[in-house]
């Protein structure tokens, strides 16, 4: 699954032109990068001129879709589901916790920004809550068709697992519980005299702010 945590990096990495170094507020433009991604917040995105609102709302909706278009892909789940699980992922990323801090100008004119977050835990719960049910609905799918008994065609079956998998991230999130606040750092570079964030600072932000590596576990 850590291909889920790359997902996001190629829409989040949305440039600012640059001009004088002194003048841009990197902890500011770091701020609307991750609000709009996450939070679906463009307000900083369209004040800091990075994009209009129009913009915005499609940098947010192609980050939302890979990470919706994964789990349907990983799950064998049809693009039946795709409205449901978009309302979901959009409440987990609209959750996650973090403050962007100061930002730090490098020789090179690039800057480290400090981000201080709270891991939250939502995915290895409700995979594990979910592999629990799958074995339960799998083992009395077995012992009614035994019995002779009449049991749900294919695409019932289909179907009861997919509910299962959105109630138990539902649950998750319902219950969610957050790691003691850490810290990490996110370097804005110019890159042909544009201020983008670096792509492997952004995919290590994606990879620790969720709990993927507890979902590995419980998966493999």
């Amino acid at each position: 699954m850590k291909k889920i945590a790359a997902l996001l990096v190629c829409v989040m990495s949305v440039g600012l032109l640059g001009g004088c170094g002194n003048s841009f507020d990197a902890s500011a433009y770091t701020k609307a990068v991750l609000d709009n991604a996450y939070k679906n917040d463009s307000t900083g995105f369209v004040e800091l001129e990075v994009g209009t609102a129009e913009e915005s709302a499609e940098v947010y909706q192609e980050g939302l879709d890979a990470v919706v278009d994964s789990w349907l892909t990983a799950y064998e789940i049809t693009d039946d589901y795709e409205a449901d699980f978009e309302a979901i992922f959009a409440d987990i990323l609209s959750n996650v916790k973090y403050t962007v801090g100061e930002a730090e100008k490098q020789d090179d004119d690039s800057f480290i920004v400090t981000v201080t977050y709270e891991q939250m835990n939502v995915f290895a719960p409700a995979i594990e809550a979910y592999t629990t049910t799958v074995t339960e609905l799998t083992a009395a799918w077995v012992e009614a068709a035994a019995a002779g008994e009449e049991i749900p065609t294919e695409d019932e079956m289909v179907a009861e697992l997919v509910i299962a998998l959105e109630d138990n991230l539902k649950n998750s999130l319902a219950n969610v519980t957050y790691d003691e606040a850490a810290t990490t750092t996110i370097r804005i570079e110019l890159v042909d005299n544009v201020y983008t964030p670096n792509t492997d600072d952004l995919a290590t932000f994606e990879s620790v702010i969720f709990d993927y590596e507890e979902m590995e576990e419980v998966v493999y």
